[in-house]
């Protein structure tokens, strides 16, 4: 067994007692990571020279004044690479390494990270194996960025996907290519075990269907955009397994994960500190929608501190029973380019169902576009039916489930192509908020 993996499986063990604490426990854990990365950054790191001062006293942190540390966003942090970036890293957090976010609005962030973040990534990964059951020895196929270069033409392999467990087979092919060709892979390989985007699993599974392949999965780990309840319920009756959702970003790592006893999405509380927020700024009540912003607890090399990702989420309730008492989230909404904006200052949660398109049009691929306040366009690839697009019925449909502003334009296209990363967008806002 590497080293890292045994990092990893002493930080599993602390994970099943944190998991369980209180609110008041929690925070005095939490804290106990940010005075040391707080000082760190403070010192190291340019772009936290001045900002953090307001929670300083001398060399002491009053975590009274935590709110008042300025948000940025993940367009500054571009802006501030350089800045961002600590000068040095303290040599028991290991080895830094440097990668980029898909860039799916054409704009990848570069960042840093060191060992230990990666450490606190692959625990909570062993986290989400551990809450549902996984077994380590069995195989797993996994889709991955094309710019990882980690899979051959022909997909990869290699073992030991989950930490400690040393046999179970890792079957990787990057994303690139149509639903056949990934369908045909999964065919081949016939893992128990399948990871995905979520904006796949769609394609995927109706692929599968349509030709009455036998491709069976325990559990479909999901990533990368909001999984309906359609999503959930056609990959339980093609696949036969569950969906087990995460929510994650490439520069922080897993934000949190699907639970198996109250199916809200736990916050990884011991890695990542996790603000919902308004647009004031000040915390959502238990219920309510609000900004994402996240501090990394980890990453010295380039930290993240109050960083708002550009995601929407829900809190949960206060009333959630749950034997894993961790914070937690009833709905990740996604990206703010994803919601619509009106006029009037109003922001829709796209919410209608994507299988109610098919009662308008053929298609094989379909995206919603917010093109101005008052506007939408609807891009589809025909599915070879050629069945003609009632256009006025699915604009009174639209009208009636978002909002009646709207006038639709309907369009067919060739293809409707995804970010890097092979992530699809079903609503797409090209609107600025007024």
């Amino acid at each position: 067994m590497n080293r890292t993996d045994e990092m990893v499986l002493k930080f599993r063990e602390v994970l099943k007692e944190t998991e369980r604490f209180g609110p008041d426990d929690l925070w005095a854990y939490q804290q106990s990571l940010l005075t040391p990365l707080l000082l760190h950054a403070r010192k190291h790191a340019p772009f936290y020279r001045d900002r953090l001062d307001v929670v300083f006293r001398g060399d002491e942190i009053d975590f009274t004044k935590w709110s008042e540390i300025q948000i940025f966003t993940r367009a500054d942090a571009q802006r501030n690479e350089t800045v961002l970036k600590a000068a040095m890293v303290p040599p028991h957090l290991g080895p830094v390494g440097a990668d980029e976010t898909s860039g799916s609005t054409g704009r990848p962030l570069r960042h840093l990270s060191n060992e230990l973040m990666y450490v606190a990534v692959l625990a909570m990964n062993d986290r989400l194996y551990r809450w549902w059951n996984f077994d380590g020895n069995l195989p797993i196929a996994n889709f991955i960025s094309p710019r990882h270069r980690a899979a051959g033409p022909e997909g990869s392999e290699t073992f030991g996907w989950r930490s400690g467990f040393l046999k179970g087979r890792n079957y990787l092919l990057d994303t690139s290519g149509d639903a056949d060709r990934h369908v045909d892979w999964l065919e081949r390989v016939q893992a128990r075990y399948l990871v995905s985007y979520s904006s796949m699993v769609v394609p995927l599974a109706e692929r599968t269907r349509e030709r009455k392949l036998e491709v069976r999965f325990d559990r479909v780990i999901t990533r990368g955009g909001v999984v309906t309840d359609e999503v959930r319920a056609l990959c339980r009756q093609v696949f036969g397994g569950p969906v087990v959702d995460q929510y994650g970003a490439d520069e922080i790592g897993q934000i949190a994960c699907e639970c198996p006893h109250c199916g809200a999405y736990h916050i990884n509380a011991e890695a990542v500190f996790v603000e919902i927020l308004d647009e004031e700024g000040a915390s959502v009540k238990p219920g309510e929608t609000g900004r994402v912003v996240l501090t990394n607890l980890y990453n010295y090399a380039m930290p993240f501190i109050r960083y708002e990702i550009g995601d929407l989420a829900t809190l949960s309730p206060d009333n959630l029973k749950c034997k894993i008492r961790l914070p937690s989230l009833t709905r990740i909404i996604g990206r703010y380019r994803n919601t619509f904006t009106l006029a009037d200052g109003r922001v829709l949660f796209p919410n209608v169902p994507m299988s109610g398109f098919r009662d308008y049009l053929g298609y094989s691929q379909i995206q919603v576009i917010q093109t101005e306040f008052d506007r939408l366009e609807v891009r589809y690839v025909p599915d070879g039916s050629n069945r003609p697009a009632d256009r006025k019925a699915l604009e009174a449909w639209l009208r009636k489930g978002l909002d009646p502003c709207f006038s639709v334009q309907v369009k067919e296209v060739e293809e409707i192509p995804p970010s890097s990363d092979g992530k699809y967008e079903d609503f797409l806002s090209l609107v600025a908020k007024p």
